[in-house]
């Protein structure tokens, strides 16, 4: 009884032992490396580590060298078998034509469903849930009819509850 019980506890004690002390800087900055092959930098940002994710403040993309996007706030965690990331205050293409802001962008990827990705958003077209299918390499978003769509019309289709997004990566 007493050998059940202590693998019962290893069972429990280990996994929580790699979350907490999980490199979570140097796998932030294995994405970094990754993102780069596809001419995708971040810099200006400054990490913060807690107890089971990593807080990204201030981050600035750029493609190709050229600003894409800047966030408030980016937080990543991860427990193993579900990872979560939240932007806050995301701009895309500032000063450009079809600029994009976004109040909250939440992506979460799952062990269960490993070729998706899920996304729910609110931003200046609306609210948006989505998924990116990494095996097919598509991204499909639905826009409620709820933003103003603007510039941003030559991107989308209708559809009966708004709008959809879909496209190949």
């Amino acid at each position: 009884m007493q050998m059940v019980r202590n693998i019962v506890i290893l069972l429990i004690v280990l996994p929580l032992f790699v979350v907490f002390f999980m490199p979570k800087k140097e796998l932030y900055f294995l994405l970094e490396k990754r993102l780069s092959a596809q001419n995708i930098t971040i810099s200006g940002e400054v990490l913060q580590e807690n107890l089971l994710g990593l807080t990204v403040e201030h981050p600035t993309f750029y493609l190709g060298g050229a600003s894409i996007a800047t966030a408030k706030e980016i937080s990543l965690w991860s427990i193993l078998f579900y990872t979560e990331a939240n932007f806050y205050d995301l701009q895309i293409a500032r000063g450009l034509p079809t600029e994009l802001k976004v109040n909250v962008l939440h992506a979460t990827h799952s062990v269960l469903s490993p070729l998706e990705v899920y996304l729910t958003s609110k931003s200046s077209l609306g609210a948006v849930e989505g998924e990116i299918r990494l095996k097919k390499r598509m991204i499909h978003l639905n826009i409620a009819k709820d933003g103003t769509i603007g510039t941003f019309a030559k991107f989308l289709k209708k559809s009966k509850k708004g709008w959809v997004y879909e496209s190949g990566f």
